[in-house]
């Protein structure tokens, strides 16, 4: 049986390299998308990077084959009202064995360079094309100054020269914030469970402020660790762990004495807040990367988090 990682990936990165004039993609491709059965399976996890390298070479072929086909199915590129004809080389087949990208999740993925066939100057339109299942487009512009355009399945949008982005080019810090609380809510309901286990131990303000900053203070540190790459962890045992913290605390609630000492219950809240940290971390990796910009769109990440918490 395959292994998988934990999270369902819901949105495929990109980054453009070049000038305006002479641009090229890097599209960081989720090999789940390239297997037609993963793909039109809405609860199915994704592929980790082992399945991906034991798959061999007619096994890599079909998924370059499939990834490419799938990624121009969803994307189609506009320039002067004219369609942008684009080739797609494999990156990571440069090498013997294939490189492929080691990320946090220790997910399966496929670097794909989309260039134009004939380069021409001037705003670059964009669509994602619709579809139930079809993850979500995040472009980083290396012409915007950091930004980023976010593209919902079936919206359209443009990149062209520094300072004339679309309006739907959010701004990094805005686009980490938008991340962090989408990846509570919708994506992250156990971490909504067990704030909600916090509240229904005792309903006061000051115990429950309390655990609040120590679940905080503890995801923090290991959201910022591992989304460094200083600690690197697998969500095959992560995501088991977040799962029997929700357990561990309803059954503290209902054996704990309300009275007691609360620096035990802070303890188990702080423990557990620091495996919560790292869920997060492995979520947001794909997309949160170390280089210029980075704590300040940790922090943002963070406060989204915190935001979609409260």
């Amino acid at each position: 049986m395959a292994a998988a990682s934990a999270h369902v990936v819901t949105q495929l990165y990109a980054e453009s390299k070049g000038t305006p004039d002479a641009w090229s993609m890097e599209v960081l491709f989720e090999a789940g998308f390239a297997v037609p059965a993963i793909r039109e399976d809405p609860v199915a996890a994704a592929p980790d990077r082992q399945w991906l390298l034991a798959r061999g070479p007619e096994g890599w072929e079909a998924l370059r084959v499939e990834a490419e086909r799938y990624l121009r199915e969803s994307l189609s590129l506009e320039s002067s009202g004219r369609a942008v004809e684009w080739t797609a080389t494999f990156i990571d087949f440069g090498s013997d064995p294939p490189a492929f990208p080691v990320l946090l999740t220790n997910g399966a993925y496929l670097r794909i360079k989309v260039e134009p066939v004939n380069p021409t100057p001037g705003p670059l339109a964009l669509k994602w094309a619709s579809g139930e299942g079809r993850p979500t487009f995040i472009l980083k512009s290396a012409d915007a100054d950091g930004g980023y355009l976010t593209l919902e399945p079936g919206k359209s949008g443009v990149v062209g020269k520094a300072g004339e982005e679309d309006a739907q080019t959010q701004g990094a810090l805005l686009t980490s914030f938008r991340q962090g609380f989408l990846h509570v809510v919708p994506m992250g309901w156990d971490h909504v469970l067990f704030v909600l286990g916090l509240f229904f131990y005792r309903r006061k303000w000051r115990p429950l402020l309390n655990q609040s900053l120590a679940f905080t203070a503890a995801h923090t540190v290991t959201l910022g660790l591992a989304a460094a790459g200083i600690v690197k962890v697998s969500g095959n045992w992560v995501e088991p762990v977040i799962a029997l913290s929700l357990v561990a605390v309803a059954l503290e609630n209902l054996r704990a004495s309300k009275e007691a000492d609360g620096r035990v219950r802070l303890a188990i809240v702080f423990g557990f807040g620091l495996i919560h940290g790292l869920g997060f971390a492995g979520a947001l990796s794909v997309w949160l990367m170390p280089g210029e910009g980075f704590l300040p769109s940790l922090l943002m990440a963070n406060l989204g988090v915190e935001a979609a918490q409260a």
